[in-house]
């Protein structure tokens, strides 16, 4: 078996290579001495390669099933994601040839000269919202004394505004970056819809800053449209239509950045801690880190990543059962106040 045409070998600063399959948008670590044997599968017989790197044939079944599995291989596609009623998505569009296409267009963006009036930008934001926080807290009251459903959908069409903004910036980093987005699509996690833009290509970029970037992108969006409405708000307190907007636009802003920075969950949160101490897979990694455990196996992950494996999963199943029994719970008042049969 050998590797596809398409396939790249990206040499890493930490050592190692990445290999990655542009076509299905996969990629894999591997070490100098898997890439020799990978290289070698294809020109000589494989029992030439066992002797001459002492290896035995489970040892090259499980290298060619990872290869298999990122779809690394001729004739091989990777397998796809299992449905999951807890967290499931829906691809809707493949966005990359229109990133391609505007990208060029607002690569200012990603410059330090941006980033530092950004910087000062959402500072005044914060230093003006901090002075005005009372008359912040009788807007508030205010609209929850009114209690309007009109008020309910404007926050509503409003947070999709904003998760849609969110999404373009992850989407035009990694683009930026020179990576390939294949797909935004729709994203449900207990129930609970939002959006997601396929950003698996990140991990073909060796510098950890620039996949920070791609994940911070998002909520970078979401924290410049709450600054943004911030003075929105208060230039627009002789026009009530428009000041009631902006308050609201804030709330969405600000509501969306509270659940995506939640990193027990597949939300941005999440990913920035995977890309903040580089343990990819951060999950899946953490549960299968209990499962040797229970097992008595031996446990082959680093020292120094052991107690941020040993931490994750449990605070994850944690928050997954209170999330979703809160949801219940919800579900379940609003069914005995609107609908006396029950």
């Amino acid at each position: 078996m050998q590797l596809k045409s398409a396939v790249q070998w990206i040499p890493h600063p930490d050592g190692h290579w990445i290999l990655r399959n542009p076509e299905d948008i996969t990629c894999l670590q591997i070490d100098d001495f898997d890439k020799q044997v990978i290289l070698l599968l294809n020109q000589q017989p494989l029992t030439n390669i066992l002797a001459e790197y002492d290896l035995d044939v489970e040892d090259v079944q499980n290298l060619l099933k990872d290869l298999a599995q990122a779809g690394m291989l001729e004739g091989t596609k990777p397998p796809k994601a299992k449905f999951n009623l807890l967290s499931f998505t829906i691809p809707l569009v493949n966005p990359d040839v229109w990133l391609s296409r505007h990208i060029d267009k607002i690569r200012w963006i990603w410059t330090w000269e941006f980033g530092f009036f950004l910087c000062a930008f959402i500072s005044s934001s914060v230093a003006v919202w901090s002075a005005s926080v009372e008359e912040v807290a009788a807007s508030h009251q205010q609209l929850l004394t009114a209690g309007k459903i009109d008020n309910a959908i404007q926050v509503i069409l409003l947070t999709m505004l904003v998760i849609a903004l969110h999404e373009l910036g992850h989407a035009f980093t990694l683009k930026h970056y020179g990576g390939i987005v294949k797909e935004i699509g729709l994203l449900f996690m207990c129930l609970i819809p939002g959006c997601y833009t396929d950003t698996t290509d990140q991990y073909s970029l060796v510098r950890r800053k620039q996949r920070v970037l791609v994940v911070a992108a998002g909520v970078l969006i979401q924290v410049t449209i709450w600054a943004l409405a911030v003075w929105m708000w208060l230039l627009s307190q002789s026009n009530p239509v428009w000041h009631q907007i902006s308050y609201l636009l804030m709330v969405a802003a600000l509501l969306t950045v509270a659940i995506n920075l939640n990193p027990l969950n597949k939300f941005d949160g999440y990913y920035l801690l995977v890309a903040g101490t580089g343990i990819n897979n951060l999950r899946q990694r953490s549960f299968d880190f209990y499962v040797d455990l229970l097992r008595r196996e031996e446990i082959e992950e680093a020292v120094e990543t052991q107690w941020v494996l040993a931490t994750y999963a449990p605070l994850s199943i944690v928050y997954t059962v209170w999330g979703f029994s809160y949801l219940m719970s919800l579900i379940g008042n609003w069914v005995l106040l609107n609908v006396p049969s029950f």
